[in-house]
């Protein structure tokens, strides 16, 4: 006899025309435990039910029972005339009855983040003290406090996220970071050969290190006991990312020989499509134990968003142009030999760009993950998000006015808004209950490579 929790487990994950075949056979084919938990499947999924079994009718006593006329109208015994008529039953009678299409309604669940403010404020305060201090030092162990604060309070079907990075490895990762992009910041200062070098390193090994990272990042996540996992190889990383570096590489290298903006304006048309490659690499290469994601390629749909979005980046141009040339002119006023110092430079440079990060930067966001998220799947599991640019933008106005009212304290708040609405807005769909489909997940064989990469480079590159 087969367990209650084996039979329930086989009836939700039934679908719904082989629970009505099953009803039909009525209750003297199954065990008394096995028909209710039957039955209570069949009304939680708003099935029809089935009828009860006929009473038994001897057929010795029916023959005895008494002949009644043949009744005209309802309740109405025949006249004479109508006496020997028999009215012969419609058509429809005998037809098939027809049988609506079942609606299969997909199950969904929403991820919730249960952070507060308040509570982020003192991890931020004390990672800030300790950064500080500690001459950046402390950075490492601060991204794994917040990495792990932002984790446990996402929720999903009641479990947590979990992270597991070691401080030690991203502050190699870092160092390394660093050393890269002061020789890339300051080799061609040198000499051509030097820049030169120095572009061919980063081309080099920059597909390795993306595809590290990547697994250092998803290797040390964990959801249900389970961890995720990145399951590229070498060959993979250098077929999709050396292009993409190549291409933003090469206005750089450009530059040194020639003055033509041709490779500036080549590379700005391809950004849509070295983010869309650089996305699907991630979401086509990670896993979950024992399963892997998929993505379908949207690169047109990219392009789309990018181009829509110029509209919002003339509008948060032409806003910054006119608040500098506000303050220019005041400064002048004030001051007829006034000119710009380098550190003013940096300080109007950073308005400029605030403004098109709280212009344009939303609708970038939101329209972008609707197309991330729609193209991803985790076997039978779907993927969507109902996120909203217009609802983004307040918050990134509100938090940004805040934040610089606030000369940076307000900065956790901030973080933890964004991280609600972004994470709460996602859905994941399921035909059966999510929990049966992570049940049959297990955990993915550990190699020696998979193993070392968590520990390796901690370089963090946004999933």
């Amino acid at each position: 006899m087969e367990s209650e929790s084996h039979l329930r487990e086989r009836y939700s994950n039934s679908p719904d025309e082989e629970l009505t075949f099953l009803a039909r056979q009525g209750p003297s084919e199954f065990t008394s435990v096995a028909w209710a938990l039957l039955l209570d499947e069949i009304i939680r999924r708003g099935l029809p039910q089935p009828a009860p079994p006929a009473p038994h009718v001897d057929s010795a006593s029916a023959s005895h029972e008494p002949i009644n006329l043949p009744l005209g109208r309802w309740g109405e015994l025949p006249t004479p005339e109508t006496a020997n008529t028999v009215e012969e039953p419609p058509a429809e009678a005998f037809s098939e009855p027809e049988v609506e299409p079942v609606v299969v309604r997909p199950y969904v669940s929403q991820p919730t983040f249960t952070g507060g403010g308040d509570e982020y404020f003192r991890i931020w305060a004390v990672n800030l003290l300790l950064t500080l201090s500690t001459l950046g030092l402390y950075s490492a162990w601060a991204k794994v406090r917040k990495a792990r604060y932002f984790r446990n309070n996402t929720r999903l079907d009641g479990h947590a996220f979990d992270y597991h990075g070691d401080p030690v490895a991203i502050l190699r990762g870092r160092l390394l970071a660093l050393v890269l992009f002061a020789a890339y910041t300051w080799a061609f200062a040198f000499s051509r050969i030097a820049g030169l070098l120095t572009v061919a390193v980063l081309c080099a090994a920059g597909p390795w290190l993306v595809m590290r990272a990547q697994q250092f990042a998803l290797g040390n996540t964990s959801f249900r006991g389970l961890r995720f996992g990145f399951r590229a190889q070498p060959r993979d990383a250098y077929a999709t990312l050396l292009p993409v570096l190549v291409l933003w590489l090469s206005p750089t290298v450009m530059s040194v020989f020639m003055t033509d903006a041709f490779w500036l304006s080549l590379t700005g048309f391809g950004i849509p499509w070295m983010h869309h490659r650089l996305k699907a690499f991630q979401r086509g290469h990670a896993s979950y134990g024992d399963r892997e994601f998929t993505f379908t390629g949207a690169a047109l749909r990219f392009y789309a968003v990018y181009a829509k979005g110029l509209g919002f980046a003339l509008v948060g141009s032409l806003l910054a142009a006119i608040v500098l040339v506000v303050l220019f002119a005041s400064r002048r006023d004030s001051d007829p030999l006034f000119g710009l110092s380098s550190i003013e430079s940096v300080i109007y440079g950073g308005i400029a760009v605030l403004f098109m990060y709280v212009v344009a930067g939303p609708y970038y966001a939101a329209r972008l993950q609707q197309v991330v998220w729609s193209r991803t799947r985790l076997g039978g599991i779907r993927f969507r998000t109902e996120i909203r640019a217009r609802p983004l933008f307040r918050i990134v106005l509100k938090n940004a006015t805040l934040t610089i009212l606030s000369a940076g304290l307000y900065w956790p708040w901030a973080a933890v808004d964004l991280a609600r609405y972004r994470i709460e807005c996602i859905r994941v769909e399921s035909d059966v209950p999510l929990a049966a489909l992570a049940g049959g997940i297990q955990a993915a064989p550990i190699s020696a490579f998979g193993e070392g990469a968590t520990d390796a480079f901690g370089l963090d590159i946004g999933w």
